[in-house]
């Protein structure tokens, strides 16, 4: 008797492909938009949050749904808590923006969210164990193509914003920082740290090869020097930290050896770091001193006035986009949980952080079977957070594609136990190398 060939796995609610040359479209037109998800200065129009990688995640839901394979689960069991927190940020965005602001402007960032906390998820978690690894590895390699881009370019116009102005706004910004196709070294700062984790875990399954892993890295922290961006650099360094400290997985390390091999290598032979780094991390730390360590001070005063907005908009907010309109400096407070709660009042906000918990919820529920793929999932949730403190609305799929990765991988892990019958708690974890969980 002949045993029954495996059957493609998906997650609940979706379904087989009715063809699989719908699906194998399906599958490289998602790919493709992961892959392009980091540049966000590639518009359909230059003031429109529309991308590339915008149309090709619509082409795909297009695709999806004529072949079955969209999820009304891409949270899983947690997916009620997911919607039901969009749904009452969206809902504080709107009572303020009838009551104080531009129901117009609502309309836009409504939709901004929408596409990228439930159009988005619903597209990337709706896939096999397989496919979850190779949006992975694209999500990678469009992160490492687009710095390894901005750092030839750097070197080649010497860090010079004019002249990088022909690839796109604030490629190179004023202060000679590297923000790349993201046109803003912060942000751009924000997406590798969300991608390094990445490496790691990829390189541990045997997914990517050492060579590749090590080049990546180098890569990501040699583009996250130049972006001269502290959020960024203490971003990564915790949650690296974490993934290690979680995930118990040494044998990554030698990829931290052979960087730091190759970094004592190239300070030894007289190779100066990035001024902006010097300057704005460098400084900060030998001086102790948060004050030299970028816009610190500036961005504090923003959230000083945050407070004094959100002690008149704790019920009722000020509407969506309205926060510059009524800031002294005419700029959003750069914390989206004060953000939320001025613009949407306090049902805006409890709406983010009962999104933003659903992510660590799946991690931690798989620490003790997957310890690999629950620490990729806290580090790569630990840097979201961390930026989410420093960084106003984030709609931008930049923001979400690693975060949304690292869930299908989480979500598809979790199937493939389910299916064995392994209850995700309550019972004694087993070697990470066994084959169950590759």
């Amino acid at each position: 008797m002949t045993a029954l060939p495996a059957m493609p796995v998906y997650l609940a609610g979706a379904q087989p492909s009715t063809g699989r040359a719908y699906g194998a479209l399906g599958e490289k037109v998602l790919l493709a938009a992961v892959f392009l998800a980091p540049y966000t200065t590639w518009r359909v129009m230059s003031d429109i949050l529309f991308t590339a990688s915008d149309v090709l995640f619509c082409l795909g839901a297009l695709i999806f749904l004529a072949s079955r394979r969209m999820t009304i689960r891409p949270l899983g069991d947690f997916t009620p808590i997911w919607f039901l927190g969009l749904a009452m940020l969206l809902t504080g965005l709107l009572i303020g923006s009838v009551v104080n602001g531009d129901p117009t402007r609502w309309i836009i960032v409504a939709v901004q969210y929408a596409f990228a906390f439930a159009l988005v998820p619903m597209l990337m978690n709706a896939v096999t164990r397989e496919m979850a690894i190779r949006q992975a590895k694209a999500a990678l390699a469009g992160v490492v193509v687009m710095e390894l881009f901005g750092i030839s370019v750097y070197y080649r116009l010497s860090g010079s914003y004019e002249a990088a102005k022909r690839f796109g706004p604030e490629f190179i910004t004023g202060e000679h920082r590297l923000g790349a196709f993201m046109a803003d070294a912060n942000w751009n700062a924000a997406v590798i740290t969300m991608t390094v984790p990445l490496i790691f875990y990829l390189q541990r399954r045997r997914h990517i090869g050492m060579v590749y892993a090590v080049g990546s890295l180098a890569i990501l922290l040699v583009a996250l020097l130049f972006t001269g961006s502290f959020t960024g650099f203490s971003a990564t360094v915790a949650s690296v930290g974490l993934f290690f400290l979680v995930s118990g997985s040494a044998r990554s390390i030698r990829l931290i050896v052979a960087l730091v091999a190759i970094g004592g290598a190239l300070i030894a032979s007289g190779v100066a770091l990035p001024t902006a780094f010097e300057k704005r991390v460098v400084g900060a730390l030998q001086n102790q001193d948060l004050s030299q360590a970028g816009t610190y001070s500036g961005r504090l005063d923003l959230v000083k006035e945050a407070w004094t907005i959100i002690d008149e908009t704790s019920v009722v907010g000020i509407g969506a986009d309205q926060y510059r309109a009524v800031s002294r400096a005419h700029a959003p407070v750069h914390n989206i949980f004060l953000l939320l709660w001025a613009e949407g009042g306090l049902m805006a906000m409890l709406g983010w952080i009962a999104m933003i918990l659903v992510p660590a919820a799946l991690a931690i529920r798989m620490i003790v079977r997957d310890r690999l793929t629950a620490g990729l999932g806290l580090a790569v949730f630990t840097s979201f957070l961390i930026f989410s403190i420093a960084a106003p609305h984030m709609y931008s799929r930049s923001w979400v594609v690693p975060l949304f990765a690292t869930t299908a991988l989480l979500l598809t892990s979790q199937a493939r136990m389910r299916r064995r019958g392994i209850p995700l708690l309550d019972v004694p974890p087993t070697r990470m190398d066994q084959p169950a969980l590759q």
